[in-house]
């Protein structure tokens, strides 16, 4: 529950005794002061939802109060309702709106007025702060995202249905030799070739899309190669869509790395990882990052459905907590990745004496979280 601050500003404590009891309820943290430089202090000190003010007090009157808040950055916003006993005469009531007054309550109070009038500029003050709440978290999530994209060694490019990139990270821009602005909104059929002399890629009649367009993952079993300059290099592929089974194909997440010449071919690396060591192949693929920094923690070792175990090259302080993400080996429940925050438990040396082993436990796993495991379970 956000709790909101109220600050009441009398200089009869009666007063303030009086509106405590009428405006007291969960949720609510009521602030008194007994003169306007109390009030002027207060305000500076904490952070309020509404203000509610008298007009006639010594030394300083709720005018002044009210000029002096909305002259300083940090008040003057803030909704102020007028409490008064001097006369309901226009030229007082445009005085206070003057001075920045969004209401007028006048003495001896209306009890259900006095409410209803607080509830509506607390309930305004509410959704502004849900408001500010979810663009703070659309922006850590979107910083969280493009650190994760930019930490990968592979390349990642991001289509539309029609196969245009939509988003690359830096790996992708550096493996064509060129920049991410000037990926953006090329197609891949500019992009890939189907073999080594250069033979155009169709995405319309490619097993890509057709893979991706009924909500199923893809990788290539035949050779592809991109376009690097004058150059063609071969890649690895991997593709999955972006919309879950069932709904209308949007686009997909396309991951991609340069093939070396001391590799195997794509053909014979994929029989063999086929036959041989399917968890090992699948876990040293899964690398987690910091997703406060974008940097790479270590590989995915075992995983469970209370926490993992990773190896680092560095050791990893028991009790510490990290923010992680992965990129999963296929789209799982319609997510390509994975976040979520851990604690250590345990921290030690491997048997090579090369890297660390470290057990870490899950912290606020939720159930679709819980069921990505799962699935990664029962695969590996």
């Amino acid at each position: 529950m956000i709790r909101q601050n109220i600050l009441v500003v009398d200089d009869h404590r009666e007063n303030l005794i009086a509106l405590e009891a009428v405006l007291e309820a969960p949720g609510r943290q009521l602030i008194m002061a007994s003169s306007g430089n109390e009030a002027l202090q207060l305000a500076l000190k904490h952070d309020f939802s509404l203000v509610l003010l008298d007009v006639q007090m010594p030394d300083m009157d709720g005018f002044e109060v009210a000029e002096l808040m909305r002259q300083n950055r940090r008040t003057r916003s803030l909704p102020i309702i007028f409490v008064t006993a001097i006369s309901k005469e226009q030229k007082y009531v445009f005085k206070g709106y003057e001075c920045g007054a969004v209401d007028y309550l006048f003495k001896p109070l209306d009890k259900q007025v006095l409410e209803a009038k607080v509830n509506v500029f607390l309930e305004l003050d509410l959704q502004k702060r849900k408001l500010q709440q979810a663009v703070v978290q659309m922006k850590r999530l979107k910083d969280e995202n493009e650190r994760l994209l930019q930490a990968l060694g592979e390349g990642i490019f991001g289509t539309d249905a029609q196969g245009a990139i939509s988003f690359c990270n830096d790996a992708a821009a550096t493996l064509l030799a060129t920049t991410r602005k000037a990926l953006a909104g090329r197609t891949i059929d500019e992009i890939l070739c189907s073999d080594d002399q250069g033979t155009p890629f169709s995405w319309s009649d490619s097993a890509l899309l057709a893979a991706c367009s009924e909500g199923q993952g893809w990788r290539n079993d035949i050779s592809l190669y991109a376009r690097r300059g004058e150059a063609l290099v071969p890649l690895e592929m991997t593709a999955t869509p972006i919309s879950p089974v069932g709904e209308p194909f949007s686009g997909c997440v396309i991951l991609f790395r340069e093939l070396t010449g001391n590799e195997l071919s794509v053909q014979e690396r994929h029989a063999r990882e086929s036959r041989r060591y399917p968890r090992k192949k699948v876990f040293r693929e899964m690398v987690l990052f910091d997703r406060t920094t974008g940097g790479n923690v270590g590989r995915l070792m075992n995983i469970s459905i209370d926490g993992f175990k990773l190896s680092s090259r560095k050791a990893i302080k028991e009790g510490q907590k990290l923010a992680l993400s992965m990129v999963l080996p296929e789209q799982i429940n319609g997510l390509n990745t994975l976040s979520f925050d851990a604690r250590a438990v345990w921290c030690q040396l491997s048997g090579t004496g090369e890297d660390y082993h470290t057990g870490f436990q899950f912290l606020d796993m939720n159930d679709t979280g819980r069921g990505i495991i799962q699935t990664l379970m029962e695969k590996i």
